[in-house]
């Protein structure tokens, strides 16, 4: 049965499709490594999924199982695609050494952030779990076990501070 399902998913026009479509908009362009994912899951589930075909609620799952792909950040899909929708402040070091207009390009978004980082109102703490985190390159791990915090902690404050800036960013532009 999974196997029907499965063609019925990948049809253009389909229910499944428009479903897809309106959950992953605008990442369009995504879609075939999300309907992947969704092939992988549901063959590794063969029973479970075709035991839920048979009772008649396999719109529902489907439904559950493209949102848990599309914004779960455990998911496989997730893990491969990494979709980002902001400023990618976590990835400007990753960078082609012989391309002189990337390295222009990094060093011009190193500064509006810089620019921007310095108006963000921020505690202490917060800008030492920065600096730890973005200017020593430490994993949340590690700054957690040198100062004897949480590196969930770590995360959050982290995370915070990384909205506010792509706040203040957007903002501007």
């Amino acid at each position: 049965m999974i196997d029907k399902v499965l063609v019925e998913i990948t049809t253009k026009g389909s229910v499944y499709d428009e479903i897809i479509d309106n959950i992953i908009t605008p990442n369009f362009h995504l879609k075939p490594e999300l309907i992947s994912e969704l092939a992988i899951g549901f063959l590794e589930n063969r029973e479970k999924v075709n035991s839920v075909i048979e009772q008649g609620y396999f719109l529902y799952y489907f439904i559950r199982s493209v949102k848990n792909q599309v914004h779960s950040k455990t998911s496989g899909f997730y893990r491969v695609t990494r979709i980002k929708e902001n400023i990618p402040i976590d990835n400007i070091a990753i960078i082609d050494d012989s391309d002189l207009e990337q390295k222009k390009e990094v060093e011009e978004l190193y500064q509006m952030i810089d620019k921007h980082y310095v108006r963000i109102p921020k505690s202490y703490f917060q800008d030492f779990l920065w600096h730890e985190y973005f200017t020593l390159n430490k994993t949340h791990r590690q700054i957690g076990t040198e100062n004897d915090i949480s590196h969930v902690l770590s995360f959050h404050e982290i995370k915070k501070l990384k909205e506010k800036l792509i706040e203040k960013i957007m903002g501007t532009i």
